[in-house]
């Protein structure tokens, strides 16, 4: 049984120094801001808060796919190292690249018949398929072979849960979630909406809440009553934000009181570039281990 790279792309939405710690091969997206082209890169190319100061004052960035030719120029060294490939990739419900992946997995057959790259549709996006590559690194590092890393996958990626939140309605009208009246009307009424991950990946508005102050004591509720273990919930959890630190850490606080168990504590990471021209500055998402996607909408 040869050893084998667990892979994945940068819009996993970690930090640098968290993604050196999982022993994981990365994929950098890019995307064009201002007529300039960067890498999506953890903000080393451009930090976060230029990022979205930027979008801010008006600047409409945008993302294109990790076309094929970018897969195999990726994955040939990798393959050339004589280990397999197991690579984690953004939802399908958000991006076709998963569909340039399998072409340039196709494609790298025939160099090397004795190679497998295993392709996983995380149907999750950010920080979320962050948190199911964490998970996926310890249990390579546990030494897990790469066919049970994959199948493990698989059955256990919609267990990641994602809840998103932006007051700043403007954002979620663009990505065509809820229209610019509402939008408009939305904004003065402070209305936060809730936006859900569904079992097929899609970023679906379940919910729309009225203050900031409402929507994290809807999320805690939520959170506890779907978390593994509930009160005892001791795995990973993440949140994630674009430029809006003070709503981050109030709910880590609050989620640290509701679950003293969780490894490590809460995390908190950048929305990256990809994720974040569609979703825009001022984003709330959290992430953990949950019973089923969607479980409070669910009659």
């Amino acid at each position: 049984m040869s050893d084998y790279i667990l892979s994945c792309e940068s819009t996993i939405d970690l930090s640098v120094d968290y993604v050196e710690k999982l022993d994981v091969s990365i994929i950098n997206a890019n995307y064009e801001l201002n007529g300039e082209d960067y890498l999506d890169d953890f903000g080393q190319s451009l930090d976060m808060k230029t990022f979205y100061d930027n979008m801010r004052q008006g600047a409409t960035p945008s993302t294109s796919r990790i076309n094929t030719g970018e897969y195999l120029e990726y994955l040939k060294p990798l393959l050339e190292s004589g280990k397999d490939v197991v690579h984690i990739c953004l939802s399908t419900g958000m991006s076709s690249q998963y569909e340039s992946l399998l072409e340039a997995i196709n494609i790298l057959k025939e160099d090397f018949p004795e190679r497998e790259v295993y392709p996983i549709d995380s149907k999750m996006a950010s920080a979320g398929v962050g948190l199911l590559v964490s998970k996926l690194s310890k249990l390579k590092k546990d030494g897990m072979n790469a066919e049970k890393l994959y199948n493990w996958a698989q059955e256990n990626k919609l267990h990641v849960i994602n809840y998103t939140s932006n007051e700043n309605l403007e954002y979620v009208a663009r990505g065509g979630r809820i229209s610019k009246t509402a939008a408009s009307i939305g904004g003065v009424l402070h209305i936060c909406p809730l936006i859900e991950v569904d079992d097929d990946g899609h970023m679906i508005v379940t919910a729309k809440i009225r203050t900031k102050k409402k929507l994290l004591k809807n999320l805690l509720e939520r959170i506890k009553e779907n978390a593994i273990d509930g009160d005892d919930y001791n795995d990973q959890f993440f949140i994630s934000t674009a430029d809006n630190m003070e709503l981050a850490n109030e709910a880590k606080e609050m989620i640290e009181e509701a679950l003293p168990n969780i490894d490590g504590g809460v995390k908190i990471f950048n929305i990256g570039p990809t994720i974040g021209s569609h979703i825009g500055p001022g984003t709330l998402a959290i992430f953990y281990w949950g019973k089923e996607r969607m479980a409070g909408n669910k009659k």
